[in-house]
């Protein structure tokens, strides 16, 4: 019988939380008298504090190469060696972590959701499907999506500041342009031109500072009667997203996000595959029309543009830039007017 769960999501980004949340959901419904716990890194790991789902969130502790991997190791296997669990899942295959807790004694332990993943299986979805297949949950189809709980004083945070920058929920377009890396990044000038219009068609638009100010400040200072929101925290940032009425979004976490506080999404992207790791329906998401000779949907890692920071064979900074505003526009109005038949590809 299984009563003590972990769940053990250490690949680094905010978005990559996001996207185990639906399998840490099936695990939670699957055995609904279990405790679960997660271990995964701040900031992200804020996001479940507080969740329904969740008993104890553990914070890994990052440390410059080369020693990460072994201050990882030294995490997990010290929270092993003091709690005990029946099941442990983990969706992170470096650093040495499966072989961490496939050592560990555990009685069930689940390490190899990335097998037999496909091109265009979504990430979430894959590790469902893997889930099942190990006999874990007996969720069906259609996949739980990925859920964030605000609490009640985030939200009162959040609606004060709506009030605050003039703003009506329900009734704002909201920009992210931030991306981790530059590769992912829309132009600054294609976020421009797409505020520009919907503010011309009467829409509202906010631009989130994130983690560049001065990139939101100046997209916000060229669109008419835009709002520029400054840097909130991760939790606030979930909140007030969700009282918006779309997000256009780089390839970011944000994007995600916002999808799991049910906020429709346009998610732009270039170098990753947005058929693996794209917001889920009923967002939508944009890929670039660059035919990419080195484009590999299994591990944009590998992909030269990753490391050098700019697309390696034309002039552009990021094939990003091959997804036009008026692409954008006709996307924005589909989403906006609730259009099912759209498939959200393109």
């Amino acid at each position: 019988m299984i009563h003590q769960i972990l769940f053990v999501e250490l690949l680094g980004g905010i978005g990559d939380l996001i996207l185990a949340l639906p399998a840490i959901e099936a695990v939670a419904r699957s055995w609904p008298g279990a405790a679960l716990d997660v271990m995964t890194f701040a900031p992200g790991g804020e996001l479940l504090i507080g969740d329904p789902r969740v008993r104890t969130v553990f914070f890994a502790h990052r440390a410059p190469a080369p020693r990460n991997a072994e201050v990882l190791r030294a995490d997990l296997a010290a929270l092993l060696n003091t709690r005990r669990y029946d099941l442990v899942v983990s969706d992170t295959r470096h650093s040495g972590i499966p072989e961490i807790i496939e050592q560990s004694g555990v009685s069930r332990v689940v390490t190899r959701l990335w097998d037999a993943a496909r091109p265009d299986e979504r990430i979430a979805h894959l590790f469902l499907r893997r889930l099942r297949e190990e006999g874990i949950v007996d969720i069906a189809l259609p996949d739980p999506p990925a859920r964030l709980f605000p609490t009640a004083d985030e939200r009162c945070i959040a609606r004060e500041l709506w009030n605050r920058l003039h703003l009506v929920p329900g009734q704002t377009v909201v920009f992210n342009p931030h991306a981790g890396v530059t590769v992912k990044r829309w132009p600054e000038g294609n976020f421009a031109a797409l505020g520009r219009a919907l503010a011309h068609r009467g829409h509202s638009i906010a631009v989130l500072a994130g983690e560049d100010p001065p990139l939101a400040w100046r997209i916000a200072r060229a669109i008419p009667d835009a709002r520029f929101v400054p840097r909130l925290s991760l939790r606030v940032t979930a909140a007030w997203l969700a009282d918006a009425s779309l997000v256009v979004s780089a390839d970011s976490g944000l994007a995600h996000l916002a999808s799991a506080v049910e906020v429709p999404v346009l998610a732009i992207y270039g170098p990753t595959w947005a058929g693996r790791y794209g917001v889920a329906p009923p967002s939508a998401n944009l890929q670039t029309p660059f035919t990419c000779p080195e484009r590999n949907p299994m591990d944009f890692t590998v992909q030269r543009c990753w490391w050098s920071g700019r697309c390696i064979f034309t002039d552009k900074l990021t094939c990003c830039e091959d997804v036009t505003p008026a692409e954008a526009l006709a996307a924005v109005e589909r989403l906006l007017e609730g259009n099912d038949d759209w498939p959200g590809m393109a």
